[in-house]
Formats: structure tokens, C-alpha cells, sequence
């Protein structure tokens, strides 16, 4: 429930609670003072209280048609001293009368209305008067807080359109990338005159394409969806490479249903393969692993490619990963390269939320 709504019971449900209160005090009074309790007189002078109910919803709604902030601040201070005087006037006037009809109706005392009117407002005026100001006060300061608590939340949806957008961005500016990457070896082998090559590749590209697209509509999905996708990538490279390709996944059952960024380990593959594998005559071997703690998943890429720590690269689809992990999970994930010497080649972890 909105706080505009729960004003309706909030504001009398307080002054019933102060009226209790009140009445408490002056029982207490009583009591201290070894005199019998005079219930018709405490309960009369009392209902000053309850006329704050109708008081305050009325200061609130002045409130909204004289808002004190600018423009014009100092004119709506004067209009609301002048109104404050008028009110205040007003709540003595209404207390008199109820409290004299109460003392003449319960206790059956002929007091007149101007002994009450006087006594009320020697003693109240002031009183209401501050009273005004500090429920104006206390209105403003729910509606600087209904204003912070919309400032907060726009600012988090905006924060969140932000990240979706750029979220977004990345995942067109990933599949571009790879297609060209792979139309460009078809187009290489087509050129070779090797047309069964290059119609197995179309074949296993359509489908992993169709995979992809299904699979990118997601934020998260499962690792062994994930894992089917990259066989698909795998078995495309497989039909370029031939024997100059070796390729390990080695991720237990027990992680297969976790969930993680969709197209997350293509990019790091195609990296290992472009800077690892691709450049050397020899064969080149590619080991994917995965390992978890009670919180956190790490997926590793290993190559045996590259000679030197020094010249690994950052390629387009490593950053594009880098930085949508960084805009799904902010500080809790990572990407940690290092180097497998003393053998050849390295090793790409990445560290993420281990969610189930």
C-alpha cells in the first residue's frame, strides 16, 4: 500500500494513540496525588486530541495547494502565517464548544461558553498555532521522502534500461562477429574447391544458428546447453582444422544444470583458436573445464599455442564476454589469463556466481 493511502489510517490511528496517551498521564496524575479518578472530566478535556484528525488532513491538504518551495517561497510563508492564525483560531473556537456542550450535557454544570473560549485560549492558542507549523513540517518531510524513494527507483530502472540496452548491444555486436569470422572460412574453403567441407560447415553453422538465436533471448541458460552449443562451434572448426585440432570438455555432470550467460564460451574458444592454435603448424589443443566452490563457478580455456605469456591478445569477443559479465554480475565475476609454463600456451578462467 502506498504511503498517500496509508496516511487515511495513519494520521488518526496517531492522535487516537496520543489521546490514549494523554488519558494515561492524567490517570497517572491521580494516582500519584491519591485522588479519585474524575473520568467524565479527564475524558472531556481530552478530546482536544481527536480534533487534530480532521486538522491534520486539512494542514496536509493546504499544504499541497500552498507548496513551500519555490517559485515564490517567502509569499506562501506569509499565506500560511496568515492561514496558521485563522486555523489555530479556529480549533479554539470548535474545542470551546465541544468542551462546554460536554460539560454542561455530562456533568451538568451550567458553565457558559465564553469561560471556556477564554480559558481554551489562554491556555491552546499558542499551542495550535505550533502545532500547524509542526504538521506542516512533518507533511514536508514525508514528501521529501516520497520524493527520494521515486528518485531512488527511477534511478534503478533507469539503471537497469542502461544495462539491458548495453547488454543488449553486446550480444548483436558478438554474433556479427562470429559470423563473419566463420563465412570467411567457408568462403576460404569454397575458394580451395573443397565443397564438401564447405557444405558440412553451412550445415553445422545452420544449426548453430539456430541454437544461438533460440539460446540469446535469454539472460542465463543451462551449461549443458551451453556446452551443446560450443560442440556445434567445435565441429565447425574440426571440419577447417582437421587433424591440426584437438578438443576436451571436461565438465562433470553435477554442473550441467547450472546456469550461466548464453554464447559465453564460444568467444573465449574462438580467441584460444585465433592466437593459440590457428598461427602454428603443429597440432593445437583446446581443453575446456569447469570447476565450482559452495558460491562461485570457474570455467577455464587452456591452449598450448602461444609461446609466450606476452603475446596473447584481447580479441573483440573477449571483451564483449568481459564486459557482459561485468554488466550481469558487476564485482561478483572475473577473468583471470595466465600462463601454463612452462608449458606453451595459456590459460583463460572465468569466475561467475555459481547459480542453480
Amino acid at each position: 500500500m502506498k504511503l498517500e493511502k496509508l496516511k487515511y489510517w495513519l494520521i488518526p490511528a496517531f492522535w487516537i494513540v496520543v489521546t490514549c496517551l494523554m488519558i494515561g498521564q492524567d490517570l497517572l496524575v491521580y494516582s500519584l496525588d491519591a485522588k479519585p479518578i474524575n473520568w467524565s472530566h479527564i475524558l472531556i478535556m481530552k478530546t482536544k486530541w481527536l480534533l487534530y484528525i480532521p486538522l491534520t488532513f486539512i494542514v496536509f491538504w493546504l499544504s499541497k495547494k500552498i507548496p513551500l518551495e519555490q517559485p515564490n517561497l517567502f509569499k506562501k510563508l506569509f499565506y500560511h502565517l496568515c492561514i496558521s492564525l485563522i486555523v489555530s483560531i479556529l480549533a479554539v473556537f470548535i474545542n470551546s464548544i465541544i468542551v462546554a456542550f460536554l460539560t454542561n450535557f455530562l456533568l451538568r454544570q451550567n458553565v457558559g461558553f465564553l469561560f471556556f473560549m477564554k480559558r481554551v485560549f489562554a491556555l491552546s492558542f499558542f499551542n495550535e498555532y505550533i502545532n500547524y507549523w509542526l504538521i506542516l513540517a512533518t507533511n514536508k518531510a514525508i514528501s521529501f521522502y516520497q520524493d527520494y524513494q521515486k528518485s531512488i527507483i527511477e534511478k534503478a530502472r533507469l539503471e537497469k534500461q542502461l544495462s539491458e540496452t548495453k547488454l543488449s548491444a553486446l550480444k548483436i555486436q558478438l554474433q556479427p562477429h562470429f559470423l563473419f569470422n566463420t563465412h570467411h572460412n567457408i568462403i576460404g574453403l569454397m575458394q580451395k574447391g573443397d565443397t564438401e567441407k564447405a557444405t558440412k560447415m553451412l550445415i553445422k553453422l545452420s544449426d548453430l544458428l539456430r541454437l544461438s538465436l533460440k539460446e540469446n533471448n535469454e539472460d542465463l541458460v543451462k551449461l549443458k546447453n551451453e556446452i551443446h552449443l560450443l560442440d556445434l562451434y567445435l565441429d565447425i572448426l574440426k571440419i577447417r582444422f582437421e587433424d591440426r585440432l584437438s578438443c576436451k570438455i571436461l565438465i562433470g555432470n553435477n554442473l550441467q544444470e547450472v546456469f550461466v550467460p548464453p554464447m559465453l564460451l564460444q568467444p573465449i574458444v574462438e580467441n584460444a583458436i585465433k592466437y593459440g592454435v590457428e598461427p602454428f603448424a603443429k597440432q593445437g589443443e583446446i581443453e575446456i573445464s569447469a570447476k565450482n566452490t559452495e558460491t562461485r563457478l570457474m570455467l577455464s580455456v587452456k591452449d598450448n599455442g602461444i609461446e609466450t605469456f606476452s603475446d596473447f591478445k584481447f580479441g573483440i569477443g573477449l571483451m564483449n564476454t568481459q564486459e557482459r559479465l561485468k554488466n550481469l554480475f558487476g564485482e561478483e565475476t572475473s577473468i583471470n589469463i595466465l600462463s601454463n609454463a612452462p608449458e606453451r600456451g595459456v590459460c583463460v578462467t572465468i569466475t561467475l556466481p555459481l547459480l542453480k
